[in-house]
């Protein structure tokens, strides 16, 4: 799981913000920061995740990510979040 958990993360970095690690995925068109340690600790299963997209207005969205053991690959839900903002930029540890 763990190797192809990082090929679909859009890059192997871990961003740090505002003292937190994130890794950055793609979704599309769209990319995400979501807390490295529910990334860490995804083995199945559903999860409802924060996900961070513009820091200058500190915009935060909801949405579900789920492993997805055929394809192999994070799957993040489009139906509970909205997609309209820019990812931030991060200071790369």
């Amino acid at each position: 799981m763990k190797e192809s958990l990082e090929r679909y993360l859009s890059d192997k970095k871990i961003y740090q913000f505002r003292g937190k690690p994130y890794y950055k995925a793609k979704n599309y068109k769209n990319s995400y920061y979501i807390d490295k340690h529910v990334i860490d600790r995804l083995s199945g299963g559903t999860q409802e995740v924060e996900l961070e997209k513009n820091a200058q207005y500190n915009t935060h969205a909801k949405g579900l990510i789920k492993w997805d053991p055929t394809r192999k690959q994070i799957l993040l839900s489009e139906s509970k979040m909205r997609v309209y903002y820019q990812p931030f930029e991060l200071d790369k540890a």
